[in-house]
Formats: structure tokens, sequence, C-alpha cells
């Protein structure tokens, strides 16, 4: 029998595998932000297209949609549930967003909070991020946070029109 060495390295760190079509497994919060993203447009672009095709065929365009929209819900549901779990939280707690202002802590929950770092109850933690993942979530926060900055601009310049209206026609 071979004695133990303390010297010897610890066994390398064992990563699940991604499940792009089922409910198990676990997802980190870049991955989930980069993935819904990325659905989130394809799901615009194909909801335009259909747009066109209902002028052409309304019962073509409007069975599209309908299957778009289906589609659209299932994979959301399936991205959402693997960061609950990464979080070491059941899939039911998507239940939460029947509920409003709960539907809102819980998509800030799960892009801010981080998963579990070890294995927990539904299974290893997800393998790391890709460079294409890292930039992209990058790219998706810039974009977030250029449209808030930009929102936030003209809605105060907005103000500042009214209120320099006021201010010459002397009807504060």
């Amino acid at each position: 029998m071979p004695a133990l060495s303390l010297e010897t390295p610890p066994q390398e760190e064992r990563f699940a595998s991604l499940d792009p079509l089922g409910f198990g497994g676990r997802i980190g919060r870049l991955r989930f932000l980069v993935w819904s993203t990325v659905l989130t447009l394809v799901c615009i672009v194909t909801a335009l297209l259909l747009a066109l095709a209902v002028k052409v065929s309304p019962t073509f365009g409007i069975t599209c949609g309908a299957t778009l929209i289906i589609a659209y819900a299932f994979i959301s549901l399936r991205i959402c549930a693997q960061r609950l779990h990464d979080l070491n939280w059941s899939a039911w707690m998507l239940l939460l967003y029947l509920i409003p202002m709960a539907n809102l802590m819980l998509s800030l929950v799960m892009l801010l909070m981080p998963g579990t770092s070890s294995p927990n109850k539904y299974g290893a933690p997800p393998p790391p991020n890709s460079q294409s993942v890292t930039v992209s979530a990058w790219i998706v926060i810039f974009f977030i946070s250029l449209g808030l900055c930009v929102m936030i601009a003209l809605f105060a310049l907005g103000l500042m029109a009214t209120l320099i209206d006021a201010v010459t026609s002397n009807t504060l």
C-alpha cells in the first residue's frame, strides 16, 4: 500500500461540463449574463423578421411567433435554473418571477451574488469562464452602463429644458 505524502500536490479540482439542453448543472454569473443577452438579441432579430412575416402571411407569422415565445421561455427558464443551482438554490425559486418586485430582486441576486465555489447538491462547480465569455460580459456591462448614463442624461436634459422654459416664461 503506497504511503500518503503531504508534499504531493492536491488533485486538480473537477469541474462539471456545461449542459446546454438540460435543467441540470450550474453556470456562473458572467456566463449567465452573456447567454441571456445573446438569447435576447437573437429573439429580437427573429421577432423583427416575424413582424415582416405577419405582413405576408398572418397565420404563418403568428404561428412562428408563438413558437418563438415558447422557445424563448423554455431556454430562459433553463438558464435561470442553472444559475440558481450555482447559488445552491432550487429552480422552484423561479416562481418568484410571477410576483412583482420579487422578480426584480431575484434577477439582481442572480446577477450579483457569487455561486458556491465548491460542489453543492446540484453538482460540481461550473468550468472557468473562457476569454470570450469574459470579454463578451464586459462588453455587455459597458453597453448597459452606457445606456443608463444616456437615460440619466436625457432625463436631466429634459428636466433642465422644462425648467429653462418655465423661468423664461415666468411660470414657475
